[in-house]
């Protein structure tokens, strides 16, 4: 026994400061946990962390934190609405009122006619077997064909001259050119034509279905017109000068 006695005493010299650091250890938990739990900590979890103290995350300022804001909605964009644009009506031609009574005056200014109009009838006469009804000319002024249309009405106004003879009104008729004014006076208002379109045709020494189909133009038609007709050439009367107007507008 008593040999024993020194090897139990220099076991436990050496296993003493051990014991007392374990002590130590389980003090300073045990001192933690109470203060956690007064603290109302009690679900706080204690991380051991491993590593020396140079590892560790550092402490941001509060200063420097930043906090992500939501983006806001952008606001909506008033787009300026377009004005509505008021369409432009069509002028629409001054409708005519219809004449009464027959043409007096009839003006082309491009030609520089102005010359009274009187009313004129027919008569039929026999050429070479057949026999034909023929317009008469008026004397120092055209002549109104009186069955035809009065100016404004739908139909066929028909007037002639002599282009040589006896005030030779229509001399110059045969220069009317597409696109030229005429003007007929009924009833004291002025009815305005536009040229449309000329033609000359042989009326002597042709057939009688020539003749007849030279007549047509001045034969009545479903459209509102004005047609003016004289002889020509200028020392002749062996063809005729056509013009057809329109209503201007």
């Amino acid at each position: 026994m008593p040999a024993l006695l020194p090897l139990m005493t220099k076991t436990w010299g050496r296993s003493r400061p051990r014991s007392r650091a374990l002590r130590l250890v389980a003090l300073s938990l045990v001192f933690s946990l109470a203060t956690l739990w007064l603290g109302g900590c009690a679900r706080a979890r204690l991380v051991v962390v491993v590593g020396s103290v140079a590892d560790e995350p550092a402490v941001p300022n509060p200063s420097e934190i930043v906090f992500s804001q939501p983006t806001p909605h952008s606001a909506p964009v008033e787009r300026p609405i377009p004005p509505i644009e008021t369409p432009t009506p069509t002028p629409q031609p001054v409708s005519r009122p219809p004449a009464h009574s027959a043409p007096t005056r009839i003006v082309a200014p491009s030609i520089g006619l102005d010359a009274p109009v009187v009313t004129v009838g027919w008569s039929s006469h026999q050429d070479n077997g057949h026999w034909f009804s023929e317009w008469e000319t008026a004397s120092y002024a055209a002549g109104f064909h009186k069955s035809s249309a009065l100016p404004g009405h739908k139909g066929n106004t028909v007037i002639s001259g002599h282009h040589n003879i006896k005030g030779k009104v229509f001399e110059h008729l045969v220069d009317l050119k597409p696109g030229d004014l005429v003007i007929l006076y009924a009833d004291g208002r002025a009815y305005r034509y536009r040229v449309k379109d000329k033609f000359i045709v042989k009326e002597k020494g042709v057939s009688p279905e020539q003749r007849r189909q030279n007549a047509l133009w001045i034969a009545p038609t479903r459209d509102e017109r004005l047609t003016l007709v004289a002889c020509w050439p200028p020392t002749g009367n062996t063809y005729r000068v056509i013009v057809i107007a329109k209503p201007e507008g």
